[in-house]
């Protein structure tokens, strides 16, 4: 049986879902002083970069601007959850760790977290989450390749001009 179906349906659907996600974020994870999305930001932290990572490595994992991390790490570094550390090689460069309080709150967090997600996944077994998983890795690799084709069309333009 064949659907069809619109594509700025199914756009408006994957920007749904990632709205859904944060206020449930909220929802489970929101603790006295901090946000649920931050908490879950700490999280990720956590589980993937305890030894701590650079900012700009953290802006390609996640996929968001360096202004937004830049603040939500700002935001984190004022409540005593982030420090950073200078790189002495490269002034510019500074590591973002976690915090003695980061680590006393994070098994907390993290189980609040596992649960969260778990109950999400509950809606799939297995094969549609590994379906799920290869779809959302197409279409992140999709616009990928067609931000470096517009930042590459960018620059042939601008060597033009001058």
């Amino acid at each position: 049986m064949e659907e069809s179906f619109r594509t700025e349906e199914l756009l408006f659907r994957i920007k749904k879902i990632g709205l859904n996600l944060a206020a449930l974020m909220e929802l489970n994870l929101k603790n006295e002083s901090i946000t649920g999305v931050q908490v879950y930001f700490l999280v990720y932290i956590l589980r993937h970069h305890p030894q701590g990572t650079y900012l700009t490595e953290l802006c390609r994992e996640i996929g968001v601007s360096k202004p937004t991390l830049s603040a939500l790490i700002k935001k984190m570094r004022e409540k005593g959850y982030l420090y950073f550390l200078a790189d002495p090689d490269d002034v510019r460069k500074k590591k973002v760790l976690p915090t003695a309080k980061l680590i006393a709150e994070g098994d907390k967090f993290m189980e609040k977290a596992d649960q969260m997600e778990s109950e999400i996944c509950s809606a799939l077994d297995r094969k549609e989450q590994t379906q799920l998983w290869d779809l959302e890795q197409k279409l992140i690799n999709q616009l990928a390749r067609m931000e470096h084709e517009e930042n590459n069309q960018k620059n042939r333009q601008e060597v033009y001009l001058q």
